[in-house]
C-alpha cells in the first residue's frame, strides 16, 4: 500500500481517539463560576499541563491543584479531566490490526497518567485486551519526558527503536508536529481532522 515505508507512526488524540477538549474546559468552569479565567491563566501560567504531560510531576499534584482552588473532589476532577476524551472508533482499531500485518507500528502521544489509563480501560472494555498490544511500542510523552513538537521525542523514538526515517511515515492532526517530524527526515502526513478526513483515505492518498 505504501511504497518505501516499514513503519507507521500514530499519533493518539484526534488520530486514534476522538476529543473534544472543550468539554473538559466547560466542565472545569462549571465548578469555577466566578474565577475561572483566573484559574486558567494560572495554569498557563504554572505550565501545569506541559509539566504533567512531561512526568515532571505526579497525576496526585495535577488534581491537588484544582482540589485546593475548589469545592471539587478526587473523582469530579478525574471526570472532568477524562471529559474530552471520546470514543475509539472501530473502524480505526480494525485498520491499525491489518496494518500491523505489513508494518511495524508506533504509538507517539502527548499525553499524561489520566487519560491513558482512561483509554486503557476504555479499549479493554471493547476488546478484552490492552491498548498498547496494537502497536510495537508506545511513545508516551509522560513516560519518556519528551513531548511534540520538541525534537527530542523524535530522535528519542528513532534511536530507541533502531527505525529509518526516510522509511518511516508519521500521522498527527497538529501542523507543527509534522515540521518538527520532517525536519530530521521522518515522512509525515498531516491529517485534517476538521474535514473529517480518515486515517484511510489519507493512507490511499498517500
Amino acid at each position: 500500500m505504501l511504497t518505501g515505508i516499514e513503519n507507521i507512526v500514530f499519533d493518539l488524540g484526534g488520530v486514534i481517539i476522538n476529543l473534544n477538549h472543550e468539554l473538559t474546559w466547560r466542565a472545569f468552569k462549571a465548578h469555577f463560576p466566578t474565577n475561572f479565567t483566573a484559574l486558567h491563566q494560572q495554569i498557563k501560567d504554572n505550565q501545569l499541563l506541559e509539566r504533567f504531560e512531561t512526568g515532571k510531576i505526579e497525576s496526585s499534584t495535577f488534581t491537588h491543584f484544582f482540589i485546593e482552588n475548589s469545592s471539587m473532589s478526587h473523582h469530579e476532577v478525574i471526570e472532568a479531566w477524562n471529559s474530552m476524551l471520546l470514543d475509539l472508533p472501530d473502524e480505526r482499531i480494525q485498520l491499525i490490526k491489518r496494518l500491523s500485518k505489513k508494518y511495524r507500528l508506533f504509538l507517539l502521544s502527548n499525553t499524561n497518567e489520566i487519560h491513558y489509563s482512561f483509554i486503557e480501560n476504555m479499549y479493554h472494555a471493547k476488546e478484552n485486551n490492552n491498548f498498547s498490544t496494537l502497536f510495537e511500542k508506545c511513545y508516551l510523552s509522560f513516560q519518556v519526558g519528551f513531548r511534540k513538537p520538541e525534537k527530542e521525542i523524535f530522535e528519542h523514538l528513532i534511536k530507541t527503536s533502531n527505525l529509518n526515517p526516510s522509511k518511516t511515515l508519521f500521522i498527527d492532526d497538529t501542523a507543527e508536529h509534522i515540521v518538527s517530524a520532517k525536519s530530521i527526515g521522518i515522512k509525515s502526513v498531516f491529517l485534517d481532522i476538521n474535514n473529517n478526513q480518515s486515517i484511510n483515505s489519507l493512507l490511499n492518498e498517500y
